[in-house]
């Protein structure tokens, strides 16, 4: 059962790996496309905030909700490139890796630990170096 764990555990960060890979290179082509990837949104009922994802720069923050924001938007981005982060993700397949000898609800808990755990204990779980599963368990 151990080694069926460990294979699993170094399937999900493997696939993880692999949805990292995909993502990073749409980023790519958009940006290469002349557009512009932004995170924020929505902040508590009434603040919000536009952020370039490569960077980090805050380019508009304020409050009076989604209609000021949407209205910051379209003045910073007149010509519709902004693309946010999260559509990007949405794109996705975002499905949790299966294991044919592990049930469902056992593989996606699994998957969770492995995503979210501290890099050191899963490096030890599986015998990867802690480098490695840092760079699997990556967020883009």
């Amino acid at each position: 059962m151990s080694n069926l764990l460990k294979e699993h555990v170094q399937n999900v960060l493997e696939a993880n790996f692999a949805s990292l890979g995909q993502t990073r290179q749409r980023i790519e082509e958009l940006e290469a496309q002349g557009h512009r990837i932004i995170t924020g949104g929505q902040i508590g009922d009434d603040g919000w905030d536009i952020i370039d994802w490569r960077t980090s720069e805050i380019l508009a923050a304020g409050g009076g909700g989604i209609e000021a924001y949407e209205a910051a938007a379209a003045e910073l981005d007149p010509d519709g490139k902004f693309v946010h982060h999260d559509r990007i993700l949405e794109d996705e397949d975002l499905t949790y890796v299966s294991s044919p000898e592990l049930p469902d609800g056992l593989a996606n808990a699994i998957e969770d630990w492995a995503l979210a755990e501290d890099a050191e204990e899963v490096a030890e779980f599986i015998g990867w170096p802690v480098g490695k599963v840092e760079e699997y368990q990556a967020e883009i």
